[in-house]
């Protein structure tokens, strides 16, 4: 396992909250981490499909989601983007659209309409290009069981612009490598 993707996870994603629905499933160890060193596309692929099926073969209670790190990829953000758009296209094929959906992060992730140093572009930035496989089904109990879920984007946003040039720096050291 990759150190510096667990770090992230830990320290940035639960540790600064940016997800509140993080921490739970964490600490009951229902998160998985997989790395892929794979940098053909279709190896890639096989790879994503193959993670689908370990999550979708476990419950719940078991397995929450899957994070699949792409340690190996050096693609840039727009490229990576289309990858994780080919995997959602698998989704679809394969009618699993209604149960699972896909959530990128990349160390170069920009929102549409930001520019690239503004702060809100950190919440997708990560130490390697990243897909979040998500249950559908927990995030509907999330928004029913959640009521500020709406106000998580804004809230993560004036977080990270309220840390210290040097705070966000020290937080964020892999992407300064």
């Amino acid at each position: 396992m990759n150190n510096v993707s667990e770090y992230w996870l830990k320290e940035i994603v639960i540790g600064l909250d940016l997800c509140p629905f993080a921490r739970i499933p964490y600490s009951k160890g229902l998160i998985r981490i997989v790395e892929c060193e794979h940098t053909i596309e279709s190896e890639k692929v096989s790879f994503f499909l193959d993670e689908l099926d370990h999550l979708q073969k476990k419950t719940i209670l078991e397995l929450s989601t899957t994070l699949i790190v792409f340690n190996k990829v050096k693609s840039d953000f727009l490229d990576f983007n289309d990858f994780v758009g080919l995997c959602e296209e698998m989704l679809e094929e394969a009618e699993l659209e209604e149960h699972f959906q896909l959530v990128v992060f990349h160390p170069q992730f920009q929102l549409e309409g930001k520019e690239v140093n503004d702060r809100a572009n950190w919440i997708g930035r990560s130490p390697y290009p990243t897909i979040h496989i998500l249950r559908n089904a927990e995030i509907e109990s999330i928004q029913e069981n959640y009521a500020d879920v709406l106000e998580i984007p804004a809230r993560n946003e004036s977080k990270l612009h309220a840390l210290s040039e040097v705070e966000l720096n020290k937080l964020f050291y892999f992407l300064n490598t």
